[in-house]
């Protein structure tokens, strides 16, 4: 006897919620058991997967039923791990961030400690893009923490507008006889006198960026009221490709003594 068209409809919304609520990693653990001929059972299913209480009770529910039930839940968890794979692949990840008032309770990222995250996360020989109309040395943590990337071994390509002022701050934030520096790109002097830089992007390596308004200042990061997307996902090798085409058709150039 075959399993009802409603019974089966319901085992399968069932593991939809189970792979949403468990690590992919469990599910995984749980999978290899099964094709090593391991045999699943109420006593070793925590063990096998380190999921304890009443979510290692559901998927147990899910899988320790007849064997035609349990064959169906192994193929379903199976092909729903593979599609949430290969969605996650093929969408952004995006989250709100924000400089803002204090008192307003907003429960989304705020604009300097998300930087703060992401230039930490950097490793060793990975590349930060950043791209802003200005950098200012006010803006003092977060060029502690480029320093401290550079230093790191970190390389960073910083896009910045051609301005006087600009060069200014850039002497103010990295050492000029410094044994690690930011590569300064400008927009290309021959165009427009209306051509600015105004974009503000911040890329880490190619596996996420911020976008926001704000620009890498006290104000931009902490005084003014500013808004901006975290997105990790396809979209972030995008708009890196965009960059570096930027560079290599010189919209951007290098500045050969670094704006000193």
């Amino acid at each position: 006897m075959t399993m009802s068209s409603k019974k089966t409809k319901d085992m399968a919304r069932s593991i939809l919620e189970i792979i949403q609520d468990l690590p992919d990693s469990a599910l995984e653990d749980l999978i290899s058991a099964w094709e090593s001929g391991e045999e699943i059972t109420k006593h070793n299913l925590q063990e096998v997967t380190g999921i304890t209480g009443e979510k290692n009770h559901r998927l147990y529910t899910l899988i320790g039923g007849t064997q035609e039930e349990q064959n169906l839940a192994k193929t379903m968890i199976v092909m729903g791990l593979e599609a949430k794979s290969k969605f996650t692949a093929s969408h952004d990840d995006v989250e709100i961030v924000w400089t803002g008032p204090n008192r307003i309770s907003a429960e989304v990222g705020n604009t300097k400690p998300v930087i703060h995250n992401m230039l930490k996360s950097a490793a060793p020989g990975e590349r930060i893009t950043m791209i802003d109309y200005m950098i200012t040395s006010k803006a003092e943590s977060i060029v502690e923490e480029l320093n401290s990337c550079l230093a790191d071994g970190v390389e960073i390509d910083l896009i910045v507008d051609k301005n006087s002022a600009n060069e200014r701050q850039l002497k103010k934030c990295f050492a000029e006889k410094g044994l690690a520096r930011p590569t300064i790109y400008t927009r290309k002097g021959e165009e427009s006198e209306y051509y600015k830089v105004h974009a503000k992007v911040i890329i880490v390596s190619d596996r996420e960026m911020l976008v926001s308004s704000a620009n890498l200042t006290e104000l931009g990061t902490e005084v003014n009221f500013e808004l901006g997307l975290r997105v990790r996902g396809p979209s972030v090798k995008k708009m890196l490709t965009l960059v570096r085409q930027m560079i290599a058709e010189e919209y951007f150039t290098e500045e050969t003594s670094n704006g000193q």
